[in-house]
């Protein structure tokens, strides 16, 4: 009878471990770890605030300085995206200022996004910037991001709501 109960005291024991080993592989093979932010998601939230919230006079750009030299920017308290947004507007009303929205972006993308990736710039729908790499359709990972400008033009008129959506793919 004592090997009887010796016998139950091991397989007791066995059981009892394969229980307590099978419970630690199925919660450390279920445990999903949360995903660390991409660089590239990174730089594209950095990138569209530093849009909504630099202000001209804090840019140190060099075309910047040229289209204030030019008085082609008048207000210097506007944010980068709102002087993204009078051009545009002057260039929905006929005035040609597709040339200084794609100049502007082009310096600022050019000191915030890394070459290598491609990015593109779209401004009420239209394309103010594209710098491909490669084709979008091609790429494994294709990142957006959107925000909404306003700019007011004169005392009665506030043009927008205007969309700013830019999009980085790899």
């Amino acid at each position: 009878m004592n090997k009887r109960g010796a016998y139950f005291f091991v397989i007791d024991a066995l059981i009892a471990a394969s229980i307590i080993f099978l419970t630690l592989i199925i919660i450390f093979a279920t445990h999903n770890l949360s995903p660390q932010d991409s660089p590239t998601l990174r730089i594209l939230d950095e990138y569209t605030e530093f849009l909504a919230s630099t202000k001209i006079r804090e840019y140190p750009g060099n075309y910047t300085r040229q289209l204030i030299d030019n008085h082609n920017i008048t207000d210097l308290d506007n944010t980068l995206l709102e002087q993204l947004t009078e051009f545009h507007y002057y260039n929905q009303t006929g005035k040609p200022t597709k040339r200084f929205m794609t100049n502007l972006t082009s310096e600022i993308t050019r000191g915030f996004i890394p070459t290598q990736r491609s990015v593109l710039v779209r401004l009420g729908g239209d394309i103010i910037y594209n710098r491909s790499n490669k084709p979008m359709q091609e790429s494994d990972l294709v990142l957006s991001s959107k925000r909404t400008g306003y700019k007011r033009i004169n005392q009665t008129y506030i043009y927008g709501p205007i969309s700013l959506e830019v999009t980085v793919w790899v």
